[in-house]
């Protein structure tokens, strides 16, 4: 999952209870990951389901707003909810999430969301329950390093210099140092979602720029954009409607950034009559409605 490719932290990474994980200018390799997994083995552990714990009420909330109302109803909300209690976490995971519920209250509900939607679409694709479990468990997780990036930054309403990208593009070290620790393990699918979720199939995402291949990461990522371009956000005016944001969602598997058939199971949600993901066909004409003043993207210079 991680090489060698110089990659630090620009600041020290603690634990929600304080403990140093790893210290700022850090470099990124096996061993220091491997260091963080083999501590953690000496912490007592124990899994809470989250259908026993305040995330399940958050969910019952959003599972009742469209367009997440739709989609669940579509593959059959009861399934769905089955599916988001049976989750299981540390408990301190949940430690995390309640700091993220009064630091950023976007991420915390842009996580429930995003798992709602990936829950519909490894109802079309997985028929192994434990695997659709892990996808789900690392989808609810893939953003939690978010609650370590600066607020100024994070919720910004102004164009980022380049260098406040940087730091906002290092969420996915940080959420991968934070999963490997609470999960206990280097390769556990929710420390791999949170490193890789903004890497795309033809390597020009971060922090790597590898070609993503991984189905289930790919499942994340896609809903990851599309539930953020369909929600309210600092740095611009208004979301952007269903239609617009598959527009850009078309725009990005034209470029080999996105993988066309998660995709189309993401259209096929949309659709009123369902019919198979391979006979599924979309236009790339941008019929959706964008948002007028938008900051995302765009850099200032200093």
């Amino acid at each position: 999952m991680i090489r060698n490719l110089n990659l630090f932290l620009r600041a020290n990474v603690h634990s929600i209870h304080g403990k140093l994980l790893m210290p700022k200018k850090s470099y990124l390799t096996h061993e220091a990951f491997e260091k963080i997994a083999k501590e953690s083995l000496f912490i007592p552990k124990m899994n809470v389901k989250l259908k026993e714990t305040f995330v399940y009420n958050d969910v019952n909330l959003a599972i009742h707003k469209e367009p997440y109302r739709s989609y669940c109803k579509s593959v059959g909300e009861s399934d769905v909810l089955k599916i988001f209690g049976d989750i299981s976490v540390p408990t301190v995971i949940l430690d995390e999430y309640n700091f993220m519920r009064i630091k950023d209250e976007y991420t915390y509900t842009h996580s429930i969301n995003t798992t709602l939607l990936v829950i519909c679409l490894c109802m079309m694709f997985f028929d192994d329950y434990q695997k659709m479990l892990q996808v789900v468990t690392a989808s609810f997780t893939h953003d939690i390093g978010k609650s370590r990036i600066p607020s100024s930054i994070l919720h910004s309403t102004m164009p980022l210099s380049d260098a406040e990208f940087d730091i906002i593009k290092e969420h996915t070290i940080y959420g991968a140092v934070l999963c490997c620790h609470y999960f206990g393990d280097f390769y556990s699918p929710a420390t791999i979602a949170a490193f890789q979720h903004h890497e795309k199939k033809n390597g020009t995402g971060y922090p790597t720029s590898i070609r993503l291949k991984d189905d289930a990461i790919m499942f994340i990522s896609i809903v990851d954009i599309f539930d953020a371009l369909i929600s309210s956000r600092p740095y611009r005016s208004q979301p952007y409607d269903v239609r617009g944001a598959i527009d850009l969602l078309c725009a990005s598997v034209q470029k080999g950034e996105l993988d066309e058939e998660k995709l189309k199971m993401l259209i096929s949600l949309n659709r009123r009559e369902k019919q198979a993901v391979q006979s599924i066909e979309y236009s790339i004409t941008n019929r959706g409605k964008i948002p007028k003043q938008n900051n995302y993207g765009v850099r200032v210079y200093t």
